[in-house]
């Protein structure tokens, strides 16, 4: 579709409360003025972007920051871009928050190498501080306010830092994203007050008078097999070892696959699970190594028990979570999606990207594919991720009784 058609859908797609934006131009100067011509009138006390790898880093920011000069813009390079027409690559999504319905603070963590939960504590408590001054919501912060986090997705710190934040949020959920880079996997970057960053983080506290959720969900279901960790490197989330064998040797074993099948698509076609209590979480590979160990995206250690899994189907589990979402907000201003890069793998495999982009469409969702998703302490992968935001709540007919 021509850049025209996708500046009518954000107009229309508009509500008084956020703006949604997105742009296929590749040159930053025409990319930039039409996603501020899209969601400037909504009055915006923040911006958040998503951007392809693909876009001169310091021409984009300068633009970004001539519109959006007085408002808190934050945002991360992509793996791909959910836009208000869907899924795109090689783009910019965007959504605003308006200052009628929204009140934000922001800060950037600059260095995930020695970042604590001292620190962590410091920085959410001067965040809280500033936020109560010009919090929107007649209740208190910690019961109207959730946190976004966008990461450096090869940094190899989202666990420690993502737990070390969500201690410190104590009841406050916070959801987010690891960077992407089109899965070149050299540099991932968030960015945070005109500039761009790696080995960094950006969160953002969000209070609202709005009803939101947040909400994590993979569709895959377990199999039999099982792949135990007998020989791994855990600082660089490498597995030399599964039942003391060749670890790329052992995974094609299981799957029936042969060495040189073993690429990006295959490893979201093939996932791989660990059980705590009595769920499942995803553990992605990113990549097949010369030596024959895997590299994941996620945090893995010797003797996890993973477990294979399979896909029942991609569409109607997407379906069922925005039902869901419905029924604990009503009707949705704005899905923040965080679209796990395997999910979109294997929807291109499946060839149902064009379902799944009309289901985003109608849902308002607006997000990227990620190296990796955030949720309440957890790092996880294959999963769609993110909060529902719905219409202002009437404070005289509603009790908070937010977890």
């Amino acid at each position: 579709m021509g850049n025209q058609n996708l500046h009518l859908s954000v107009v229309e797609k508009s509500t008084p409360g956020v703006a949604m934006a997105g742009s296929e131009h590749t040159d930053p100067v025409l990319a930039a003025e039409e996603i501020y011509a899209a969601i400037a009138p909504c009055q915006p006390t923040c911006v958040v972007f998503y951007c392809g790898v693909n876009y001169p880093q310091a021409e984009l920011s300068k633009e970004l920051t001539k519109y959006f000069s007085d408002t808190v813009v934050i945002g991360c390079t992509s793996a791909g871009e959910i836009t208000p027409l869907g899924y795109r690559k090689h783009s910019i999504s965007a959504f605003a928050l308006s200052s009628s319905e929204f009140a934000v603070e922001s800060i950037l963590i600059e260095d995930l190498a020695t970042f604590n939960v001292d620190e962590s504590d410091v920085l959410v408590g001067g965040m809280m501080d500033k936020l109560r001054e010009k919090a929107v919501s007649p209740h208190p912060i910690e019961k109207q306010c959730f946190a976004l986090s966008l990461l450096d997705g090869l940094s190899v710190r989202e666990e420690l830092v993502i737990n070390a934040l969500s201690l410190s949020l104590q009841d406050i959920p916070i959801v987010g994203g690891s960077a992407g880079d089109d899965q070149n996997f050299l540099n991932t970057q968030v960015y945070y007050d005109g500039q761009f960053y790696t080995n960094a983080a950006v969160i953002m506290l969000v209070n609202t008078i709005c009803e939101f959720e947040v909400f994590s969900q993979h569709h895959l279901s377990p199999e039999d097999e099982k792949l135990v960790v007998t020989q791994v490197a855990p600082n660089s989330r490498v597995v030399h070892e599964f039942n003391a064998e060749p670890a790329a040797l052992e995974y094609c074993r299981i799957n029936g696959l042969k060495l040189e099948d073993l690429n990006s698509k295959t490893f979201a076609m093939y996932p791989l699970a660990v059980q705590f209590g009595e769920q499942l979480y995803i553990r992605s590979i990113q990549k097949v190594n010369d030596d024959l160990s895997l590299t994941f995206f996620c945090a893995i250690d010797s003797g996890v028990v993973l477990t294979k899994m399979i896909s029942p189907g991609l569409l109607p589990h997407t379906s069922l979570i925005f039902n869901l979402l419905k029924e604990s907000v009503g009707e949705m201003q704005l899905v923040i999606g965080f679209d796990c890069i395997h999910r979109r793998i294997e929807i291109e495999h499946h060839d149902i990207a064009e379902e799944m982009s009309v289901m985003y469409r109608k849902n308002n969702v607006i997000g990227f594919s990620t190296y990796g998703e955030q949720i309440n302490g957890l790092h996880l992968n294959h999963t769609f991720t993110g909060v529902a935001i719905g219409y202002p709540y009437d404070p005289n007919q509603r009790s908070l009784t937010r977890k």
